[in-house]
């Protein structure tokens, strides 16, 4: 591959990390502020600048949001960035690092209930691209754009994956529960007038009926038969409203884990206690790794709780290596633009970081609690996923709950949609 020449007269920590992301595996680049030496350069080559070059010459213009200062408003004229995108007309290298170190994230005050950004205040939202890999299609355009003008150079594209997770927030519906829990819902469900709810917990606890909740064997057995390798994420609070794992001090639960963890990745589910303080994000990190007996090196935030800077942070501090909340509970797409692994930036200490940012496409629960809840339009925006991921060589990562498949709160439709999904390859 031939050596690509980049001229700017300036340099940044950013600036280095945009053309890494973009170059990485495809090709060996430079960076020079030698004007004439970057005329006479007979190789592929990019003008990051304002100044007037030859007419032919590939020629982005610079915004000067890659050299800001801190406190600096500067920001790229995101609004100009359309697709699909025709020209390079626009500061394509500063779109694409406020996409990937998730800038619009910093210091925002309009958050939802939960304390989450909303998808809906987001660049992409606003402009009607959140349902497409829109940072990779601008680096697929710039691809295409070096191959027109110097025909050598070849970037082919990357083999398209599939990535399925499970949240195990709760493994048991009604089994390792206090009694003050069974009492409290009972009462629900008679409230609710909900007698079904209340036969099956019977039936479940008198050793009649399977948990609804347990569906373990049928996915490690269903995972076996695909041959992927799926990855668990285990809660270990139960100390808040959301977060209420059961049978955390069982043998079953420790067992449970060991065996999930000898065939597939486990990772840790930060509860959303862990958000309080750093010692309670530690203890469940220790605690985990103490039932697997192995260093665990993946992360989902419980509930998506993500908070930029400190959440990336604190991980980093417990030795999580590789994070997965990157995706909106409220919306299927594209939150960082990208459907590849990529490493985070954090843009107040203007460092790259080692911790890889896996971004999902598209949750379960999004489909009944915010948005499609038909099986025709569930499976026209997996399709439409699969499609986008496809055309540019990315991994459609999904989430799944164990407990959305039978049980309290379900849809019943979706144990038959979802195991479709995966026998068909769908997702």
């Amino acid at each position: 591959m031939l050596d690509i020449l980049i001229y700017s007269e300036h340099s940044s920590n950013r600036f280095q990390y945009v053309l890494d992301w973009i170059f990485k595996g495809v090709s060996t680049f430079q960076i020079t502020h030698d004007v004439d030496l970057a005329i006479k350069y007979n190789g592929p080559i990019i003008f990051y600048t304002n100044k007037p070059i030859q007419q032919d010459a590939l020629r982005i213009p610079d915004s000067g949001y890659l050299w800001r200062r801190k406190g600096d408003p500067v920001l790229p004229d995101l609004a100009l960035v359309t697709f699909p995108i025709k020209n390079l007309d626009v500061d394509i290298f500063s779109f694409i690092f406020y996409s990937l170190a998730r800038c619009e994230e910093y210091n925002k005050t309009d958050l939802d209930a939960w304390g989450r950004f909303k998808a809906e205040n987001s660049v992409a939202f606003k402009n009607n691209y959140l349902q497409i890999p829109y940072v990779d299609l601008v680096k697929v355009r710039l691809f295409d754009y070096l191959k027109e003008k110097w025909p050598s150079f070849m970037v082919p594209l990357p083999i398209y994956k599939r990535q399925i997770s499970y949240d195990i927030d709760v493994a048991w519906a009604y089994l390792y529960r206090s009694l003050p829990r069974h009492f409290y819902g009972i009462c629900r469900d008679v409230l609710r007038r909900d007698f079904s709810s209340i036969h099956h917990r019977w039936q479940v606890l008198s050793g009649n009926e399977v948990d609804p909740y347990f569906s373990f064997s049928r996915l490690l057995t269903t995972h076996a038969t695909l041959g992927d390798q799926p990855i668990f994420f285990w809660l270990m609070g139960d100390k808040s409203k959301i977060d209420r794992a059961v049978g955390l001090k069982s043998k079953a639960f420790k067992q449970l884990i060991r065996d999930v963890s000898s065939k597939y990745p486990i990772g840790l589910h930060p509860s959303m206690k862990s958000g309080s303080g750093f010692g309670w994000l530690q203890k469940e990190y220790n605690f985990l790794c103490s039932l697997a007996e192995k260093r665990i090196i993946h992360s989902r935030q419980h509930y998506l709780l993500l908070s930029m800077p400190d959440t990336y942070r604190n991980l980093i501090k417990i030795g999580v290596e590789n994070d997965y909340s990157m995706g909106y509970a409220s919306q299927c797409g594209f939150r960082a633009g990208t459907c590849f692994p990529y490493l985070w930036f954090d843009e107040q200490r203007d460092i790259c970081t080692n911790l890889t940012i896996h971004p999902f496409q598209a949750m379960d629960v999004t489909f009944w609690v915010y948005g499609e809840n038909t099986s025709e339009g569930i499976l026209a925006t997996l399709e439409n996923i699969e499609k986008q991921c496809k055309s540019v060589g990315g991994t459609f990562t999904f989430i799944a709950h164990n407990s959305s498949f039978s049980g309290p709160g379900t849809w019943k439709a979706w144990e038959e949609i979802y195991f479709t999904f995966l026998k068909n390859s769908i997702i």
